[in-house]
């Protein structure tokens, strides 16, 4: 999930935001709707604007996912037939 949220949709995001705009477009001059010329379009800006997402996205994750400085990492181990996740251990 978390792959998707990071990686994914912020590329995939400003494209499809783009698609759905020529669509409507396109229904509102009273074009046919179900095709759009692919070949003609902003694709740099838009892969542009999806890496910025995605880097905002990063950035986001990480403060918000982030341990807060001190303690002593205790790496996982194998106890009683079962992995312990490994945890921070904090001097408080």
């Amino acid at each position: 999930m978390r792959f998707l949220l990071q990686y994914i949709l912020p590329l995939a995001f400003p494209t499809a935001l783009y698609l759905v705009w020529k669509l409507y477009h396109k229904k509102k001059a009273g074009e046919e709707a179900h095709h759009i010329d692919l070949t003609k379009g902003p694709w740099l800006r838009l892969f542009g604007l999806g890496v910025v997402l995605m880097g905002i996205g990063l950035v986001f994750f990480n403060v918000m996912d982030g341990e807060k400085p001190g303690g002593v990492y205790q790496p996982p181990v194998f106890r009683d037939g079962k992995v312990v996740p490994g945890h921070i251990i904090r001097d408080e």
